[in-house]
């Protein structure tokens, strides 16, 4: 009986030591979401274009430029949210003026409208 009683102690004491070690420990979750820094402080450059294609939230345009942002003429892609596509046509080869923006991640398109 005493052999018990000294084994449920000591499995006791084992199991507290093993949680407190736990709670110690930094847990990383995998489906966290970092926060993403605010571009409306950011300067806004104009440029107009053709939509080559959109594949999500990667919009591609062959586009004319933008000397004051250090954009040649060419083919980018932008990323573009839902709510600038709301207002926006999205097919290929509509003709659009853009406003966009240089994120450190890449360039973000904050306006999008038709051209005639």
């Amino acid at each position: 009986m005493m052999n018990y009683r000294n084994f449920l102690v000591f499995a006791g004491i084992l199991g507290l030591v093993a949680c407190g070690e736990a709670s110690q420990t930094p847990r990383s979750t995998p489906g966290v979401v970092e926060a993403v820094a605010s571009t409306e402080a950011l300067p806004a450059y104009e440029a107009q274009g053709v939509i080559s294609g959109l594949d999500g939230q990667i919009l591609t345009l062959d586009h004319d430029g933008a000397s004051a942002a250090g954009l040649k003429p060419g083919r980018d892609r932008f990323k573009v949210y839902a709510d600038v596509l709301a207002e926006a046509p999205i097919t290929p080869g509509a003709r659009v003026k853009f406003q966009f923006k240089k994120t450190p991640s890449g360039l973000e398109v904050s306006r999008l409208e038709a051209r005639p």
